[in-house]
């Protein structure tokens, strides 16, 4: 015979094994993120381009500018994690519910640097980094 306390557990791990296997956790990363630390030796007036393709890699664009060129780092860290709470109500549903809270940040983060007819760095900046969202009710 299982005791209360005993029924208890089981109702609890039953309902956490149910809830859990509606979730879904994933991450996607697309080249290396770039850091302010990952770009620290960068020095406005002072660093060529040769430098810092030497130590991040090849860019992801080079494109002419009235002032010299600009040159675009391209990277993704996205984090996507879903939990459908409709999954527990199938067995009991005609239809197939679908109650799902997720999160994800996807879209595309870059660095961004303006190099004058020398070669030479005159400016860097990180440009359109995706704002920290809330988690998200759908279908709401």
């Amino acid at each position: 015979m299982i005791s209360k306390t005993g029924c208890r557990r089981l109702l609890a791990a039953t309902t956490l094994v149910l809830t859990l296997s509606g979730c879904n956790v994933a991450r996607l990363t697309i080249n290396t993120p770039l850091t302010p630390e990952s770009v620290a030796f960068i020095t406005e007036g002072r660093t060529t381009l040769t430098e810092v393709i030497a130590t991040l890699g090849a860019p992801d664009t080079i494109t002419d500018a009235d002032s010299g060129t600009v040159v675009t780092y391209r990277f993704l860290d996205a984090k996507y994690s879903r939990v459908n709470f409709g999954w527990l109500v199938k067995p009991w549903s005609p239809v197939d519910p679908d109650l799902v809270f997720s999160r994800s940040g996807l879209g595309t983060d870059a660095f961004e640097l303006v190099c004058d007819h020398n070669w030479i760095v005159t400016h860097r900046a990180f440009v359109r980094h995706r704002p920290e969202l809330p988690f998200t009710p759908y279908p709401f």
